[in-house]
């Protein structure tokens, strides 16, 4: 069945991820960000797509200092709610009521139960009318601790982690319709 262009993405996962910053004041920010990648491993970098005007676009160009915050279920919902229009200077993650825990090498800080975090300097970025793509050398990259057990493996399978509310692995679409419904194409 082919889709419209824009609609890869209801079939394309993508992560989920909290963007950290500090404004010039060094008052945090978070907004949730999905459009995020690796680039051409093994480089020490990261893409992280951004829409205008973004409060968390206006800050890494202030400060040239991010964190990628890979959130999971147990912080699912209040990472969602840093999406709300809260204006700027307002530290979006004491709203919500995530705890943070300070960043290695950089100012934001990094959200306490998220999966893993990449602290990250802004090394370029690609303009248009409509979004940015930002270009991000990675100073550090960590796996949270929480999620490591004794012996060293994750405490849970990375897609459980990383897509909570995505469906699970098995489910099916059984007819055309059900998925044109589901796609929103009807």
């Amino acid at each position: 069945m082919e889709l419209a262009p824009e609609m890869f993405k209801r079939f394309f996962p993508l992560p989920v991820t909290v963007v950290t910053t500090v404004d010039k004041n060094g008052t945090p920010n978070a907004a949730p960000y999905s459009c995020v990648m690796p680039i051409l491993r093994p480089l020490p970098l990261i893409a992280v797509a951004s829409a205008l005007p973004r409060d968390t676009l206006r800050n890494i160009r202030e400060t040239s200092q991010f964190v990628v915050n890979v959130i999971g279920r147990p912080s699912f919902r209040e990472a969602m709610r840093t999406a709300r229009p809260y204006p700027p200077g307002v530290n979006e993650l004491d709203k919500v009521g995530l705890e943070t825990t300070p960043a290695k090498r950089v100012a934001p800080p990094r959200v306490a139960a998220a999966i893993g975090w990449i602290e990250a300097t802004l090394e370029r970025e690609l303009a248009d009318e409509r979004y940015v793509l930002l270009v991000g050398r990675i100073l550090c990259s960590e796996i949270n601790d929480r999620y490591i057990a004794a012996d060293g493996k994750l405490t849970e399978h990375p897609l459980t982690l990383l897509m909570p509310h995505f469906r699970t692995l098995g489910d099916v679409v059984l007819n055309r319709d059900a998925l044109e419904k589901d796609l929103s194409l009807s």
